[in-house]
């Protein structure tokens, strides 16, 4: 195995050599990829950072609370990923809730027709 080989091997093990990662395999990766596909929305100056923010942004799309994100991410506590990630935690749409407010004022249906219900 030549030293570049070796650079481009990761040992989950032991902790991530940002820099030597950075300049063997990320950076490369990034430049490659604009070049393979042109019209990739992939900026110059994409940061190997990015992909955490990328990552945390997926899985709150993906309806993973934002305690667990924050367990993922290694932040101190949920407001943290919150405050960073609240576009991702937002919901433009609030139909489902609303709906569930109003069936909670509607009075029941009974079944057996034999329940007067006091109000209109």
């Amino acid at each position: 195995m030549t030293d570049a080989e070796a650079r481009l091997t990761v040992d989950w093990d032991r902790p991530l050599q940002h820099a030597n990662f950075y300049k063997a395999v990320y950076r490369p990766a990034v430049l490659r990829a604009r070049r393979m596909f042109p019209t990739a929305a992939l900026p110059a100056g994409l940061r190997f950072h990015s992909l955490r923010h990328t990552y945390a942004s997926l899985c709150g799309e993906a309806g993973i609370s934002v305690r667990q994100v924050a367990a993922f991410m290694g932040h101190a506590n949920a407001t943290i990923t919150e405050h960073i990630y609240t576009h991702v935690y937002k919901k433009a749409d609030h139909a489902d809730e609303m709906g569930k407010l109003g069936a909670m004022s509607r009075p029941a249906v009974a079944r057996q027709g034999n329940v007067i219900p006091l109000r209109g």
